[in-house]
């Protein structure tokens, strides 16, 4: 059996360009959480459940139609 090489890290890989690197391009401090940055109107996006009953009445209507 082909006894393992005893090269450094990333040098055993079939591809050597996929070497391990660390991204040091972007910032890893701590950031706020998404909760603390939304800004929301109260109220907002309420309509939608409606929308989309609507929606699925009329698609169920012209399935029937179709298939009748």
């Amino acid at each position: 059996m082909a006894e393992p090489q005893d090269k450094p890290d990333g040098e055993n890989m079939l591809n050597p360009a996929l070497k391990k690197t660390h991204d040091s391009t972007h910032d890893v401090g701590t950031t706020p959480s998404p909760l603390e940055t939304v800004s929301t109107k109260e109220n907002q996006g309420e309509g939608w459940p409606v929308i989309w009953l609507i929606v699925a009445a009329i698609c169920v209507a012209v399935t029937l139609y179709l298939t009748l």
